[in-house]
């Protein structure tokens, strides 16, 4: 069942070569793929942009022109009403929830913490 310390050795190379395999498959990938986006980048550079030729439709219908929407106006501000706040919502929106916490605090019991510790 034991392994002898040679055999122990050729796997921990076996596992290195194949991590340091993968690192340098995954250098490599990254560098192809940044040498190929710049030559597209300096490909899309080099030609002259041609402005795009509009064709007859042949149905009759006229091209659809770009629409110029108004600028949104921004939306008036409206103050919460003085006499609710966020912080005096109920803590218990329902009878469920009150009910939960009725449970919670049966089988929790007091705290503890305030209690003199025991004389053991």
């Amino acid at each position: 069942m034991g392994k002898s310390g040679s055999e122990l050795l050729v796997y921990g190379l076996i596992i290195a070569g194949f991590l340091l395999f993968n690192y340098l498959a995954q250098k490599l990938a990254k560098k192809a793929r940044e040498q190929q986006e710049a030559a597209e980048r300096e490909a899309a550079d080099a030609l002259p942009e041609e402005p795009e030729e509009e064709l007859d439709d042949p149905w009759g219908r006229r091209h659809a022109t770009a629409v110029q929407l108004p600028e949104p106006r921004p939306a008036p501000r409206v103050a919460a009403p003085p006499g609710r706040r966020a912080a005096t919502r109920r803590l218990f929106r329902t009878r469920q929830d009150l009910r939960h916490a009725i449970v919670l605090m049966t089988v929790l019991g007091p705290c503890r913490a305030l209690e003199p510790p025991d004389p053991r």
